[in-house]
């Protein structure tokens, strides 16, 4: 039996339409754009007009929200498999991010129209789309929580958290000045409470990986009231 085209492939790889009839991925095959992009390349920009969302085939894409004053603002890094702008089609209006590639990478553009049919015609479709827009809104919640009312240490402390999940020893997944960007904090300031954290026996740091030495005190770090760990907010 013959492989299926490319397209189809790299379409059926992605969660959002790991459900999907192969006879729909195929439909929507034909309607994608594949744009292969260089480290730096841009998969779309604000304020173009945009009616289609993106999957990442392979690679990482990183979300940019860019001041008047030319400051910037990482909102999110989207990797292999993950998806990013569904909302756009479903309410077409101006793109109100840069998207940056931070590696080559494989970027997948699916057209507002063909998805609508595909929202008619295939439940499992429909509903892990709205399951996914669902999963951004907590995701987002969360985001504006951690930006508002938490301090610095308490921010870095909840992403390690966060990021090392059950496991003892994690590895970055983009540089520090991208995790800074991310979480609202300078590049200076999360490498000195990195060094604090290591100090006061939290973990360990080694280049892009992080050892968990203490879990439940680097958990209660990150609440909105520290318990059990000494020092100023940032």
């Amino acid at each position: 039996m013959p492989a299926a085209p490319l397209p189809e492939r790299l379409i059926a790889t992605l969660p959002l339409f790991k459900r999907v009839a192969p006879g729909n991925i195929a439909f929507l095959a034909k309607h994608v754009t594949l744009y292969r992009l260089k480290r730096g390349g841009i998969a779309c920009r604000r304020g173009e007009p945009l009616e289609c969302f993106f999957g990442v085939a392979f690679g990482q894409v990183k979300l940019v929200l860019r001041a008047g004053n030319g400051e910037q603002r990482v909102l999110r890094i989207v990797g292999t498999g993950d998806t990013f702008g569904e909302a756009l089609v479903l309410r077409p209006r101006a793109n109100p991010l840069d998207a940056i590639a931070l590696s080559d990478a494989l970027v997948i553009a699916f057209p507002a129209r063909p998805i609508a049919m595909l929202l008619e015609r295939d439940a499992h479709f429909a509903r892990g789309m709205f399951a996914r827009l669902a999963e951004r809104m907590h995701e987002l919640v969360a985001e504006i929580e951690t930006g508002t009312l938490l301090n610095a240490r308490q921010r870095i402390a909840a992403y390690l958290t966060g990021l090392a999940g059950p496991a003892s020893r994690v590895r970055l997944p983009v540089t520090k000045t991208l995790i800074a960007s991310q979480l609202g904090v300078t590049k200076e300031t999360l490498s000195r409470l990195l060094r604090e954290f290591c100090d006061h026996g939290l973990i360990d740091v080694q280049n892009r990986t992080i050892v968990v030495r203490d879990r439940a005190r680097l958990a209660a770090v990150a609440q909105p009231v520290p318990e059990g760990f000494s020092g100023k907010p940032a």
